[in-house]
């Protein structure tokens, strides 16, 4: 055989088996794991970058089947002592007795009864019973919150599972930090969110890889938002055991069959 396709024949051997191993472990681009990956960079525009127009928080409006963390106390102070007395007419608060608002929007206090909160914010339903309450306490002081403000998060993230929501200020970054955050070979830009609000399911794809995300009305998230990150092709592939034989088999075939060629051509 002469030199010249020899060589070649040898070029093409070693092409072939680095395109096939290269097919194997591909690396994923640096743009798709990222999060808001399309501000400038930061050595070269040392300034702050700042971004107008983005998503007002709204607060969340109280739902059917919301659980609510309620206290009312007075603070007053008896004749010939300072030791406050205080009156706690929801006791101290745990998930086990929150106070459940029914279905059409009601909820039940002691003393001071029937109290219609659903529609309203957490701000507006304190200052409702503030007022009830004054009926049967002197200078009360109300607090009011969404005890199960959870959030669902499933797929290729951390820990998938209910994540609860301290605060009623909560973005989809705030989501995926309490939720172990989204693994490197989760899709960031195409993270599924389905939002309930009453009978009517809502759909949403977002990028978190973008800064557009805050101009995005579903930055932040409501209770019981449902997040999923789909996993790359790569995770998903190497989730199939029989794939994962078969791409090893055929690697390996391809290899031992280049190294034949490489060998007889050498000769």
């Amino acid at each position: 055989m002469p030199k010249r396709t020899r060589q070649s024949c040898l070029n093409f051997c070693l092409f072939a088996f680095f395109v096939i191993t290269s097919t194997l472990f591909s690396c994923v681009s640096s743009k798709k794991v990222v999060y808001v990956n399309n501000t400038k960079n930061d050595t070269l525009y040392p300034g702050p970058i700042v971004m107008k127009d983005v998503t007002p928080f709204i607060d969340p409006r109280i739902e059917s089947n919301d659980v609510l963390a309620i206290t009312i106390q007075t603070m007053t102070q008896t004749e010939g002592t300072n030791t406050p007395i205080t009156s706690n007419s929801a006791g101290s608060f745990n998930e086990m007795n929150g106070f459940l608002v029914d279905k059409d929007g009601y909820i039940e206090l002691p003393l001071v009864g029937f109290a219609k909160v659903g529609g309203l914010t957490t701000a507006e339903a304190r200052e409702l019973l503030k007022q009830k309450a004054k009926e049967f306490y002197r200078n009360p002081v109300v607090n009011v919150r969404i005890a199960n403000f959870d959030i669902t998060v499933q797929g290729d993230v951390g820990k998938p599972g209910k994540v609860n929501i301290p605060s009623e200020k909560a973005t989809i970054f705030d989501v995926f930090a309490l939720s172990g955050d989204i693994n490197l070979s989760g899709k960031k830009k195409n993270i599924l969110l389905i939002r309930s609000e009453g009978d009517k399911r809502t759909f949403v794809r977002l990028d978190v890889t973008s800064s557009e995300i805050y101009r995005s009305p579903y930055l932040y998230v409501k209770q019981r938002d449902f997040l999923y990150v789909e996993p790359n092709r790569s995770k998903i592939a190497a989730s199939d055991s029989r794939l994962i034989r078969s791409l090893g088999i055929i690697s390996s075939l391809v290899s031992l069959a280049s190294l034949f060629l490489v060998f007889r051509i050498i000769k």
